[in-house]
């Protein structure tokens, strides 16, 4: 659900009028941080195994909530590899053997480049918005900031894998942050916990810069993503999220 996360522009809302928003336009705000109508950022992809490493630079193109483009640049044995999002479709490029995989729904809780977070992770933004209903569980002040403890439950019929997930999410000086998610399953286990920190400004945004995903099954492991580059308000020509730029050589 969560890059969900990854892709979106700060959105500043007066305190006032944060304290008194429902729990869903708390989410939904969280949500837009690293997206926005559009933009454009680079970021480093760290999986951390307790059998090997591996590190990804990926860069992602974003256009409102239904149109999005990553493209790996590094390393070199990956470089060029891509998934495409267009309304509810979804595609994977593999240079390598030059061909375009669609893939299917019943894929979309699969690992995205083998690290802790899933092809609905990376492209279904506003899942966490327009498939959940949300309720504040809890609100305490912590100094200067708001922090909100959410609880999300799916709709009847809603294509997610999650029973529940907890948000924390904060406001400070006008700003709504996300800052951890808990992901639940179906038997109410706790599967994942992602955590936002490292809040600075990049590209005229404060914004969370790193985000890690750390699985509760799997000891040891965890991914991290870096903000390297994030800008917004970016353009973008009529045809650029298309099949064809998802399989245009790098340059």
């Amino acid at each position: 659900m969560t890059l969900v996360y990854l892709f979106f522009p700060c959105l500043v809302v007066g305190t006032g009028l944060a304290r008194a928003m429902s729990a869903t336009e708390l989410v939904d705000k969280s949500n837009e941080l690293l997206r926005g109508q559009s933009s454009h950022a680079r970021v480093t992809m760290k999986i951390d195994t307790p059998r090997w490493e591996r590190t990804l630079e990926v860069e992602v193109w974003n256009q409102g909530r239904q149109r999005a483009l990553m493209r790996i640049q590094a390393p070199a044995k990956e470089r060029g590899n891509g998934t495409l999002r267009i309304d509810k479709e979804i595609w994977n490029w593999l240079p390598a053997v030059e061909r375009v995989i669609k893939i299917p729904p019943s894929m979309m809780q699969a690992s995205w480049m083998g690290s802790d977070f899933t092809f609905d992770d990376m492209v279904k933004a506003d899942s966490v918005v327009k498939d959940y209903t949300h309720s504040i569980l809890e609100e305490k002040k912590e100094g200067n900031r708001t922090v909100y403890k959410i609880e999300a439950i799916p709709r009847p019929d809603a294509p997610v894998v999650w029973g529940k997930v907890l948000l924390t999410i904060s406001e400070e000086e006008g700003r709504v942050l996300p800052v951890q998610e808990e992901d639940y399953s179906e038997r109410g286990e706790h599967m994942r916990t992602i955590r936002f920190s490292a809040v600075k400004e990049l590209g005229g945004r404060v914004i969370p810069t790193k985000l890690e995903c750390i699985p509760h099954k799997k000891p040891g492991q965890k991914t991290t993503l870096l903000y390297r580059q994030f800008d917004v308000d970016v353009s973008f020509g009529a045809d650029f999220f298309g099949l064809s730029t998802l399989q245009k050589p790098l340059q």
